[in-house]
C-alpha cells in the first residue's frame, strides 16, 4: 500500500515540477512525510505488539505516547516480583503432558490478569514462575503498594483455583493442594527493551531485581507465602500489615537484609496474630542477646497461639539449638547468612 502511493507521489512530483504551476509545498515534502508516518507508524506497531501481552492495555496506550523514553529505558525505582509454584517438580511428574499445560494455563492465565490489572508488567514466564515489573514502563509512585495488593490477591485466586480443582476432583492431590512463594524488593533498577530487532522484551536487572529473586527462594525456610524487604515493610506499613521474620544476608550481597512477611491488609489483622507476632520478637531478642534456652521458650510459644506449627519459629529454634551447643564468636551479629540462592 504504502509502496504505491510513494510511486504516486513520485510520478506526481515529475508532472508538476516539469509544468509552470507554481506550489507551496513541493511533493517531495509530501513524500519525506509520509514515509516518516509510515516509519513511525511501523515502530509504534512493533512496541505495542510486545508491550500488550505484558501490560494492561490502558499502559500500553500511554507509554506509547512518549517512544523515545520507551526506546531509551533508564533506571529509577521500581518494584521487582518474583512468584514461583512449591513442589513443582513433584506435580510435573505426576501429570500427563496436556493436563500440566492445562493446569498452567489455568494458574498462569490467573495470576498474570491480576498482574495486569494493578498496573503491573509481565517481565517473562520461567517454567511456573512468574517475574513482573511494577512502576515501568510507566514510572508509577505507587508501585510499592500495588506489588503489595497484587500478591495478596494472587494468594485469594489460588484459593479459589484450588477449591474449583478440589471441586471437580480435577488433576492430582498434590495439584490440587499447591502453594507458591513470592518475593518483593524495591529500589532501583535498569529497565527497557532488550534484545534483537527480531526478538525483544521488556525486562528489568540489577541487585533491586536480584533481590526479590532471592526472597522468593528464601520464603520457603519460613514457610511464608510473600516474603518482602525492609523497604517494601517500611513504604507499605500504613495500609498492609508485615510480619518480622530475620536478618539475612543473601547470597552475592554482603549488607544484611530485614526480612518481612507480607500477612494481610492493616483492616483485616487480628489480635492473635499480633499477639504471636510479640512472642516472636520476644524471642528473636533473646536470641540477639545469646540467650538461647529463653528464645526457644519463646518461640515454641508461637505455634501454641497460632494454633498449628509456624515454620519460621521452628527455624529459630533450631538455630538456637545449634548455637547452644557450638556458641558463636564474639562478634556475632545474629544475621543469618544464606548459602544457596
Amino acid at each position: 500500500m504504502f509502496v504505491g502511493l510513494f510511486y504516486f507521489l513520485y510520478r506526481l512530483d515529475l508532472v508538476l515540477a516539469s509544468s509552470s504551476f507554481v506550489i507551496a509545498f513541493p511533493i517531495s515534502y509530501l513524500l519525506g512525510f509520509a514515509y516518516l508516518t509510515y516509519t513511525e507508524g511501523k515502530e509504534k506497531r512493533k512496541f505495542n505488539s510486545i508491550l500488550r501481552n505484558l501490560v494492561d492495555p490502558g499502559v500500553v496506550s500511554e507509554a506509547l505516547e512518549d517512544m523515545d523514553s520507551l526506546k531509551k529505558g533508564g533506571e529509577w525505582e521500581i518494584t521487582a516480583f518474583f512468584s514461583d509454584l512449591a513442589g513443582f517438580s513433584s506435580i510435573s511428574e505426576e501429570l500427563s503432558a496436556s493436563d500440566l499445560a492445562r493446569l498452567l494455563n489455568e494458574y498462569l492465565s490467573a495470576m498474570t490478569k491480576i498482574l495486569k490489572s494493578n498496573s503491573g508488567t509481565l517481565d517473562k514466564y520461567i517454567g511456573d514462575a512468574i517475574v513482573g515489573i511494577f512502576g515501568a514502563p510507566i514510572q508509577n509512585k505507587e508501585h510499592p503498594r500495588l506489588a503489595c495488593k497484587t500478591a495478596l490477591e494472587m494468594v485469594t485466586e489460588l484459593e479459589v483455583l484450588r477449591s474449583i480443582w478440589k471441586e471437580k476432583m480435577d488433576y492430582t492431590e498434590t495439584a490440587r493442594n499447591m502453594t507458591f512463594r513470592i518475593g518483593l524488593n524495591c529500589g532501583p533498577a535498569k529497565v527497557g527493551f532488550m534484545g534483537t530487532d527480531s526478538l525483544a522484551s521488556y525486562t528489568m536487572m540489577g541487585d533491586t531485581v536480584n533481590l526479590s529473586a532471592r526472597l522468593e527462594a528464601a520464603a520457603k525456610d519460613y514457610g511464608v507465602s510473600i516474603l518482602v524487604s525492609e523497604s517494601i515493610e517500611s513504604l507499605c506499613n500504613g495500609e498492609f500489615h508485615f510480619r518480622f521474620l530475620d536478618w539475612i544476608r543473601v547470597k552475592g550481597k554482603e549488607a544484611p537484609v530485614k526480612i518481612y512477611s507480607l500477612v494481610c491488609l492493616v483492616s483485616d489483622l487480628s489480635p492473635q496474630v499480633l499477639e504471636a507476632e510479640r512472642m516472636y520478637e520476644e524471642g528473636f531478642q533473646f536470641y540477639l542477646n545469646r540467650e538461647w534456652e529463653k528464645a526457644i521458650v519463646s518461640f515454641e510459644k508461637v505455634s501454641k497461639i497460632y494454633g498449628y506449627d509456624d515454620k519460621s519459629s521452628k527455624l529459630l529454634t533450631r538455630r538456637c539449638q545449634s548455637l547452644f551447643k557450638n556458641p558463636p564468636a564474639v562478634d556475632w551479629d545474629g544475621v543469618f547468612t544464606r548459602t544457596s540462592k
